[in-house]
């Protein structure tokens, strides 16, 4: 004989409507579209786009993935590219996703792009992505943040979601292009 149970929803004690989630499921998944340009000078890393969630449980994990158009110049609206621009990942107000082996000047970050310093690289943009699964232990409000910039020269500038160079020409070789921050509370 089989059994079939039917339910219109499951409530808490408190009277809140949940749905049960098998380990590894989705709970919940929260995203950003950055569709603006954005320029960064030199060695300081900025503020490119964030997104907030709440978790539902204590135990869960989130999945961090990041999609971003970043690019580098050996000055600012440079035709030749540059290297070393990198992004760092923040939990709130702490850096998260660092490499456990760099030490002294080394840069720990999330991840990395290499622009190639050529003629004409400052027309390329380059697609790097990062993905990072955190345990915050805790069902208050977080926000998860990037950040990018240059770790080589204080000349150097980091460009988002455009080219250094031909950005203000009327051609198809000159890309804009979008990033995406999403985050997702995985069951456990």
């Amino acid at each position: 004989m089989t059994s079939i149970l039917k339910v219109d929803s499951i409530q808490n004690a408190a009277g809140s409507v949940i749905m049960p989630v098998m380990a590894g499921g989705i709970i919940q998944v929260q995203s950003v579209n950055k569709t603006n340009s954005q320029g960064i000078a030199g060695l300081s890393f900025d503020d490119v786009m964030s997104v907030s969630i709440t978790p539902t449980r204590n135990n869960s994990k989130i999945l961090i993935q990041c999609n971003l158009n970043i690019t580098a110049a050996l000055s600012d609206a440079s035709q030749t590219g540059a290297r070393y621009s990198a992004v760092k990942l923040y939990r709130d107000s702490t850096q998260i996703a660092v490499n456990a082996n760099a030490t002294g000047n080394q840069a720990a970050v999330w991840f990395s792009v290499q622009s190639t310093e050529t003629t004409n690289s400052g027309f390329q943009q380059n697609c790097a992505s990062g993905s990072y699964m955190d345990s915050p232990a805790t069902t208050s409000a977080i926000t998860y943040k990037i950040t990018a910039g240059n770790t080589y020269s204080s000349n150097h500038y980091t460009y988002i979601n455009r080219p250094s160079y031909g950005f203000s020409d009327n051609y198809g070789y000159v890309h804009f292009g979008t990033s995406n921050l999403t985050v997702m509370e995985i069951a456990q």
